[in-house]
């Protein structure tokens, strides 16, 4: 198998994140930019020059309506979901087929996927620090027992020793869940949505890496408006400065050079090669 380049790479997710795009209109579905990539597309037009990743988020009502319309069949993509497939995680990935991942670390997507652009749930939180802090802690030990349910995905971590240490630490999450991989995913997407009734004042991604910075005003996410990224036309919400002050603090200015890292354990091949 031949290893992409750094260009191909970004072609593919390019070509991913147009797809979804193109969907999303098509069936009025709103999404916006997140994470490093509305960052990215706000501060350099596009892909953080370290960042290899593409994040999109959408409410959960336009999140479930838009997995089964990714579900179906493509020719070049395929949507990673806890519906479709065994899955470590309570997010979804659109993947192109064409590739492979191949990583000595990440044990969750090895071998199983191919590039990606990340699709993520926001759900609603309950009102108060206290409430909101519980309950982010709660979907958290959720998520710690759905990558319990399989080997080697549990011992998965982006350092040696954050792998070394999870073989100890979830060991007991493991011998307890092991082979409730849907099961465990699907009480885990039911907890996520606990609050979806309620007239909430805040959404999250709930089991984010950012943990308790991840909490944002409801009506952000409510007017959305196009944005260029490297040379496509996709979607962001317009008050984009709360969430990226929330998250990024003076997200204007460079972070020092020794921050700037890239997720160096993926490599990436061409499977039809």
């Amino acid at each position: 198998m031949k290893e992409l380049t750094t260009e191909e790479v970004r072609e593919c997710q390019l070509s991913i994140l147009k797809y979804i795009d193109q969907i999303c209109r098509e069936n009025k579905i709103e999404y916006t930019l997140i994470g490093g990539s509305l960052l990215g597309s706000i501060r350099h037009g596009g892909f953080i020059p370290w960042d290899g990743d593409i994040d999109i988020a959408l409410r959960r009502e336009q999140y479930e309506k838009l997995m089964p319309i990714l579900s179906q069949k493509n020719e070049n993509f395929e949507l990673h979901y806890y519906k479709n497939n065994i899955d470590y995680q309570n997010y979804a990935k659109l993947y192109d087929n064409r590739t492979i991942l191949k990583s000595n670390r990440d044990q969750m997507y090895n071998g199983r996927i191919g590039v990606h652009v990340d699709i993520f749930p926001y759900d609603k939180l309950p009102e108060g620090e206290e409430n909101r802090k519980r309950f982010m802690k709660e979907v958290f030990k959720k998520s710690e027992a759905l990558a319990a349910t399989g080997f080697p995905a549990y011992i998965s971590g982006t350092k040696w020793y954050y792998q070394f240490a999870r073989v100890f630490l979830r060991l007991p999450l493991f011998l307890k869940y092991h082979g409730k991989n849907h099961e465990v995913a699907e009480e885990m997407d039911q907890l996520m949505k606990k609050y979806e009734n309620i007239d909430a004042k805040e959404l999250a991604f709930l089991s984010s890496k950012y943990f308790d910075k991840e909490h944002f005003p409801k009506e952000i996410f409510d007017e959305y408006e196009d944005i260029k990224f490297e040379g496509l036309k996709v979607r962001k919400i317009k008050n984009h400065e709360i969430y990226l002050k929330q998250l990024f603090g003076d997200f204007m200015k460079l972070p020092p050079e020794k921050d700037r890292k890239d997720h160096d354990f993926y490599h990436w091949y061409w499977d039809r090669t």
